[in-house]
């Protein structure tokens, strides 16, 4: 059986799984983003001595995408298969080109 454990469908088959897994069980997270900007509701009250317009900073937060949460880590995209097989496996698949690193 040593045929079935290097062949391209189990890789395939693994993968798949492993796909379906990551698309259906990983939760979106996200993180809050504050930074400042420069308040535009300009006004005569707004200007020093010198001439030179004072401006109002005004608190901005937005929402951001952090990445995939996922068994043991964060990810932004899916890595593919990941500790499943070993090294040997692993090395003949990337042989055959099934594996791009």
């Amino acid at each position: 059986m040593i045929w079935w454990k290097h062949s391209r469908i189990r890789f395939y088959i693994l993968n798949a799984i492993w796909n379906y897994k990551f698309w259906l069980f990983s939760e979106k997270m996200y993180k809050i983003h504050t930074y400042e900007v420069n308040d535009e509701n300009l006004s005569l009250n707004n200007v020093d001595i010198t001439g030179k317009i004072i401006y109002k900073k005004k608190k901005v937060s937005q929402r951001r995408f952090a990445g995939y949460k996922y068994k043991d880590g964060i990810y932004l995209d899916n890595p593919g298969l990941k500790h499943t097989v070993d090294k040997q496996t692993w090395e003949i698949w990337k042989n055959k080109g099934l594996i791009k690193k």
